[in-house]
């Protein structure tokens, strides 16, 4: 994986935590019983910055590589190195297993949470492991793409979906495919629209297997002639028509049935934003760190540049990426010092 130090730049690749989160009392709903049985709290607000006395240290940062957008973890780390001296050290794991590692303490914060309902009423309860601390400015949501050919044939929502032959399934056993994260929202899909198609896992068919790889696979479909459809979830500037492949409509209320599981990051068709979450000792201390995440917002435009970069960068963005923009932009980050 293409990663560059920055002052103490250290990525690690983290397993599938099983147990961790459970020796929290307030996240035993998620470990022992139904995740969507758990308590429906609202999160504790997050500690106003105040001038910070003490030294960084270390800060490490949990980032989900397969979105293809982890800018956000590699702007502040660079600001937190350069500015604050912290020892950065970046985790590569997953968007649900980011939330049990920012509340084991293994990880400070994590800065591109989405869904998770789940985790977020047992683990950011008053009181709990985890804060919320906002936004980060990004709005995401998702999507159903299709390769233009079948949009040619007449697919423009789900209305459609169950003439499986004219949208051109052919002999081809009509499916949706996505990404371990989206099974559970894609099966409620079909169960809701009463289809009969198949859901099927995009990690068992590909190397790799994340946002980017989905936003292209309907071009090359396409290309072709394949019939194919995809469920993606992702910032919405990179979501939408494209070359190659188009929007199939699809009604919110479809996502009605889907449950969360140990896997499932996402249980809504709405749109969202991407949250910051951080540990709730470290979200308490007196680390200057602390003020910078807290106060890292990207406005609408500067999201946008940001985003430019991640696509520019083949969906494979490094410390060097962000260290272009913070180079770039100083007078939007300052104001996140202070």
């Amino acid at each position: 994986m293409r990663r560059r130090r920055t002052r103490r730049l250290l990525v690690r690749p983290v397993a599938r935590l099983g147990s961790v989160a459970c020796s929290f009392a307030l996240a035993a709903t998620a470990c022992t019983g139904n995740p969507a049985d758990a308590p429906v709290s609202a999160s504790s607000p997050p500690p106003t910055p105040v001038a910070a006395s003490g030294e960084c240290g270390s800060l490490t940062i949990a980032y989900d590589a397969s979105n293809g957008y982890e800018i956000s973890a590699f702007i502040v780390g660079r600001i937190a190195a350069d500015e604050l001296g912290c020892d950065v050290e970046y985790v590569d794991t997953t968007s649900r297993q980011a939330w049990r590692l920012v509340a084991s303490g293994e990880a400070d914060v994590y800065l591109d949470a989405f869904g998770n309902t789940d985790l977020q009423q047992s683990l950011a309860a008053p009181g709990g492991p985890v804060t919320i601390l906002g936004s980060n400015g990004i709005l995401g949501g998702v999507d159903l793409l299709a390769p233009f050919f079948m949009a040619d044939r007449g697919l423009n929502s789900a209305r459609d979906l169950p003439d499986v032959r004219r949208i051109g399934w052919g002999r081809t056993r009509p499916s949706i495919t996505t990404i371990p994260e989206l099974l559970a929202l894609a099966r409620a899909f079909v169960e809701s629209q009463g289809l009969d198609y198949a859901v099927r896992d995009y990690s068992q068919a590909a190397e790799e297997a994340g946002t980017a790889q989905l936003l292209e696979q309907p071009r090359r479909d396409d290309d072709q002639g394949r019939p194919n459809l995809y469920l993606v979830a992702g910032p919405r500037q990179f979501l939408g028509d494209g070359p190659g492949r188009q929007v199939v409509d699809i009604p919110e209320s479809a996502a009605e049935s889907c449950q969360p599981s140990p896997a499932a990051t996402l249980c809504s068709l709405d749109n969202f934003r991407y949250l910051k979450i951080a540990n709730s000792q470290f979200a308490h201390s007196d680390n200057p760190a602390y003020n910078l995440v807290y106060n890292f917002r990207l406005s609408r435009v500067e999201a946008g540049n940001v985003l430019d970069i991640v696509a520019l960068s083949g969906y494979d963005v490094g410390s060097a990426d962000a260290a272009a923009w913070v180079n770039t932009h100083r007078g939007v980050w300052q104001r996140w010092l202070e």
